[in-house]
């Protein structure tokens, strides 16, 4: 598992190479992949559903994505873009294709909505973090507002 988590690493920071971020923001951001990696691989451990295990992963790399974009005072997006490269559902993608030309279309639905549903939880995983931040923000900025 560690060789993995250092894999997402690396994929990530090669990504983030690509995006052209700056140096700092590149290796921050290689750290959310990995964070990303780990609780995805000990959501397929310890529940047996690749579906939990990629909103476990999202929801993680989102939490400190949103935590880092504030201490650094970037974009969040400099974070989660590259962080979400090794938890995209890439092999789901190729097998519904592959499915699909050699003619086997109930193989190829069966992987196309399994992949529809893997990336499901990484988009659902990501939106609830980002709104549950917005909330809390909200939340701190009136009680804050009230207190004066």
């Amino acid at each position: 598992m560690l060789l993995q988590i250092i894999m997402a690493y690396i994929a990530s920071l090669s990504f983030a190479f690509i995006f052209n971020l700056n140096r700092k923001t590149a290796l921050m951001s290689a750290i959310g992949g990995s964070i990303g990696w780990l609780f995805y691989s000990l959501g397929l451990h310890y529940f047996n559903d690749v579906n939990t295990a990629y909103f476990l992963g999202a929801v993680a790399l989102s939490y400190y994505g949103e935590v880092m974009a504030r201490k650094t005072r970037t974009p969040v997006t400099s974070y989660i873009t590259p962080a979400l490269i090794p938890l995209v559902p890439g092999s789901g993608l190729y097998q519904t294709m592959l499915q699909s030309l050699e003619g086997n279309y109930n193989g190829a639905l069966r992987e196309g909505i399994t992949t529809l549903m893997a990336s499901g939880g990484l988009a659902i995983g990501i939106l609830m973090v980002f709104t549950l931040i917005k909330i809390y923000y909200l939340i701190k900025r009136r009680v804050l507002r009230e207190a004066n």
